[in-house]
């Protein structure tokens, strides 16, 4: 156990090993990462491994490009293996106010520089023979998407900073982070006292948990996501594009030899992390496979393979909502040298190239590179937690749709 870091970074999902990453490759700072866990064994490695460009905001699809550009230098950067693929994906409206929001993300997506364009259903049916065109009104195609093996990025991102001099503390627990005179001084953790000044609350799914010991409240909501992986289909070959059903908020990718895809629910689950009994895990996460039968009739008609595909492998994990369906990334007001890297918001491990370096550049030279102000905890002066819980909800579902 040490006794001082320069920085203590919670959390070895996506956003804190990211984190812990680029602030030991870029500094002399002694960074140490601390999880309570097994390292990057959450909900990292449970999720859909998607890389989506069509965003809301010109801020995000700034950072998905950064995103995928660290996705593609993984390796040469880490020295970790990833695996990942550039299929393009279809973004699949069959409403006429969704046909309207892809309109809108294919003029912010062209104004990046990223190559997409509107085709006809006919046309996404070539690209990928599985979605079939009955009910579709329109698809935004963008050849910029990926996907990749998202049980590779985080533990990748945690021993290629080891490997960068930084301390890696598994199973140990934050019990709270001190702060003094409005500046952090110590995290005490269940193995002893660290000395630091900085700190970074990237806890996942306990991210309000580390926080709220410290006095300083983050308001998101850990809520489950569930996937299906199957057996071998004939016909699926890793360059097919993903495919994005807009409504009913229903992906499908590629994945070794079958399909991997999931379903953003209506009603889901969020769960109050406080009431889990002691030592709860993601993978002791109640799932319920209906939820995704049902996704599966729902779109039946553009992707009939679905319903009758032998299921191989049926995970969830916890991400975490927000009101705004954006992510809270920067300095907690009040506790000068607390960072929170929070609200994944279904895409936090696609992200976190993105926000890992943005943060080591704030922590390290006192601003990030591009204007974060967006994504500041500050913005949620005041949200009871009814309505967060709402609106976290809302955003869930509509996560293709609220552009």
């Amino acid at each position: 156990m040490i006794e001082r870091a320069d920085v203590v970074v919670i959390g070895s999902g996506g956003l804190g090993a990211a984190t812990a990453f680029y602030l030991a490759r870029r500094s002399d700072r002694h960074v140490a990462l601390v999880d309570r866990h097994d390292l990057a064994s959450q909900t990292s490695p449970r999720a859909a491994g998607l890389v989506a460009h069509a965003r809301s905001t010109d801020l995000m699809v700034q950072l998905v490009k950064l995103a995928a550009e660290g996705i593609e230098r993984f390796t040469a950067d880490t020295g970790e293996p990833l695996d990942w693929t550039r299929s393009g994906s279809l973004k699949v409206a069959r409403r006429r106010e969704d046909a309207d929001v892809l309109e809108a993300e294919l003029a912010r997506v062209v104004r990046h520089g990223l190559d997409g364009e509107q085709i006809e259903p006919d046309e996404a049916q070539r690209l990928n023979p599985l979605l079939e065109t009955d009910g579709v009104l329109a698809v935004l195609r963008l050849a910029d998407d990926l996907y990749f093996d998202p049980a590779q990025v985080a533990i990748g991102f945690a021993r290629g900073a080891e490997a960068h001099g930084a301390t890696v503390l598994p199973h140990t627990s934050v019990t709270r982070v001190v702060v003094d005179d409005g500046r952090v001084t110590a995290v005490e953790t269940n193995r002893g006292t660290i000395r630091t000044p900085v700190v970074v609350d990237a806890a996942g799914a306990w991210t309000r948990q580390v926080a709220e010991a410290a006095g300083i409240r983050v308001p998101l909501v850990p809520t489950r996501h569930q996937l299906f992986v199957t057996e071998p289909i004939e016909g699926v070959r890793p360059d097919l594009p993903i495919v994005r059903i807009m409504d009913a908020a229903v992906y499908v990718r590629p994945c070794d030899g079958g399909l991997l895809w999931g379903v953003f629910e209506e009603g889901p689950q969020q769960l109050d992390i406080d009431a889990q009994r002691p030592g709860f895990q993601i993978r002791d996460l109640a799932l319920d496979a209906d939820v995704l039968r049902r996704a599966a009739e729902d779109v039946q008609a553009q992707l009939p393979v679905l319903r009758d595909a032998v299921v191989r492998e049926h995970r969830g994990g916890l991400p975490t909502m927000t009101a705004d369906g954006q992510h809270i990334v920067g300095p907690a007001p009040g506790a000068d040298g607390f960072f929170v890297a929070g609200g994944c918001n279904v895409a936090g491990l696609s992200i976190s190239p993105a926000i890992g370096q943005a943060l080591a550049a704030w922590i390290v030279e006192g601003a990030p590179p591009v204007d974060l102000s967006p994504l500041a905890l500050s913005r949620f002066a005041s949200l009871p937690e009814d309505e967060l819980r709402r609106q976290a909800a809302w955003r869930y579902r509509h996560f293709y749709v609220s552009a």
